[in-house]
């Protein structure tokens, strides 16, 4: 066992042929060692081996175990040979799965997409790891195993019984029989307080779960939940085609994984800012596409703070060093009000803010739902005109490319 984990190891650190070779060795030990067939297989098509990938799942399909980490290599199989229909077939299989997430991507993917070239580049794309190896497998005994199995058990738990004596009560014989009550329990049970005692239990216990949910709700409402996704054992570094839109290049899967964990631990400081800017910068990246689907999902629990709470404030200039990688951070801008104007379910503010030494335009949408505050501070500008605002940003607009904002407060 600890061979094999030595074995899963080299290939979580990207050893792929080191990886291969080992499990062999163990196969030519323990022939009938499924965990170590499958380590095989799977380090040869991580390593682009597609022979030996092709023969080593001819051996995994000798053993009578159809997990759903087997029909991802299946599934795969079927995609080098170009034949999307008997992919999907294996990706049905373990649709519901638990592991079975991105397999359910990828049918929506497939039924769209009728060819698929260069599969061999991007196996981490198509193929779920187990978190360790190997994982608990169900073997299911015959009926008749179970009856021929018992059949000592019973034998020996007759001969530690003597006949002349009575099994003690349990689980295995049956209910002890009740004690009959005397009369003073039987007269106690008769009186009326009874009721009144458990009536009044069940109320206090009522009372009590009803204090114990509304705390855990306080409680939950008032934390941030932050997502339990791992990335650890499937994140790769794919090789970056001439032409293609990647944002950021990681060199290393540790950079990757240190960024995705970085971000949750951001977010649990309630640095919504700098977790999107690395969630964004994942999806946007050369990382595999576990990495960017789970990124993804991470994006949709990141809610805005409260006010209060907000302490991760971005420069103007950082909008535009980074546009595509800011979208959906939060923003506190002042200035000059230049002009406002009702549009459709709400108001656009027209601001200049100065930062240092440049001025910035600032477009500003408020819902009507959002009210004005009063602002305590000194009004300043040409007209006495100064307005703050709180908001979302959504990118840039207009030949001046003017930042646009949702404002979630505004202050004049």
């Amino acid at each position: 066992m600890a061979n094999l984990a030595a074995a899963f190891d080299l290939f979580r650190r990207g050893l792929f042929i080191e990886a291969r070779e080992q499990a062999r060795t163990l196969i030519q030990d323990e022939p009938q060692n499924y965990w170590a067939h499958y380590l095989a297989a799977v380090s040869s098509a991580f390593a682009r081996e597609l022979r030996d990938f092709e023969s080593e799942l001819e051996a995994l399909d000798e053993f009578e175990v159809n997990n759903v980490y087997q029909y991802y290599l299946k599934a795969y199989y079927a995609l080098l040979q170009h034949d999307i229909e008997k992919a999907l077939w294996n990706y049905l299989e373990i649709a519901n799965d638990r592991e079975g997430w991105l397999a359910r991507a990828l049918i929506k993917k497939f039924r769209k997409v009728k060819e698929l070239n260069g599969v061999e580049f991007h196996v981490a794309d198509f193929i779920v790891l187990p978190a360790e190896l190997p994982p608990p497998i169900q073997i299911h005994v015959k009926p008749a195993e179970k009856e021929q199995a018992a059949q000592p058990v019973a034998i020996e738990k007759a001969e530690t019984v003597k006949p002349g004596k009575k099994a003690a009560p349990g689980w295995q014989y049956g209910k002890a029989a009740r004690k009959p009550r005397g009369v003073l329990a039987t007269a106690l049970a008769e009186l009326p307080y009874r009721r009144i005692f458990l009536g009044a239990t069940l109320l206090f216990a009522a009372t009590a779960a009803v204090v114990i949910v509304r705390q855990n709700l306080r409680d939950k409402k008032a934390g941030v939940q932050v997502p339990d996704l791992q990335i650890a054992d499937s994140a790769a570094v794919m090789p970056v085609v001439t032409g293609d839109s990647v944002l950021y290049k990681y060199k290393t899967r540790d950079q990757v994984i240190t960024d995705f964990e970085r971000a949750k631990q951001l977010l649990a400081a309630r640095k919504v800012n700098q977790s999107l800017f690395l969630l964004n910068r994942l999806m946007f990246s050369n990382a595999d596409f576990q990495t960017r689907e789970k990124s993804k999902i991470f994006l949709g629990f990141v809610q805005e703070p409260d006010f209060s709470d907000f302490n991760d404030n971005l420069t103007l200039k950082e909008l535009f060093e980074n546009v595509k990688l800011r979208r959906g951070s939060l923003v506190v801008a002042s200035g000059e009000l230049r002009d406002v104007a009702e549009e459709n379910g709400g108001t656009m503010y027209q601001l200049i803010a100065r930062e240092g030494e440049e001025e910035y335009r600032i477009n500003a949408f408020k819902a009507n739902s959002v009210k004005e505050e009063k602002n305590t501070g000194k009004a300043t500008g040409a007209n006495g005109r100064y307005v703050q605002v709180y908001g979302r940003f959504k990118g840039l607009v207009g030949q001046q490319q003017a930042i646009y904002l949702e404002a979630l407060r505004v202050w004049r």
